[in-house]
């Protein structure tokens, strides 16, 4: 949807974050995703995605998200919600 290619991915132990993408458009994932719900996974994913495009919090890099994701605000407030539930 992105028109990028197919990022490497890793599911990896990270204490702070669900997920973060590294200049080289590589992702990595927060295992403890495994316990959240698939809407939030999606949205971590998609996230992550859109930093392959743009590798900052701009407005830019929410419009290709919104893009993908219209509901994203949604998703967003709910794993910001829920989150402290799948760290354990």
């Amino acid at each position: 949807m992105l028109g990028v290619p197919t990022p490497a991915v890793q599911v990896v132990d990270q204490s702070k974050r669900w997920g973060s993408c590294d200049a080289y458009g590589r992702i990595r994932l927060n295992w403890r995703l495994i316990m959240a719900p698939m809407k939030a996974v999606d949205y971590v994913i998609a996230h992550e995605a859109c930093h392959i495009l743009e590798h900052n919090h701009s407005k830019r890099f929410w419009r290709s998200l919104e893009i993908i994701m219209p509901d994203y605000q949604a998703r967003l407030r709910d794993l910001d919600r829920q989150g402290h539930l799948f760290i354990w």
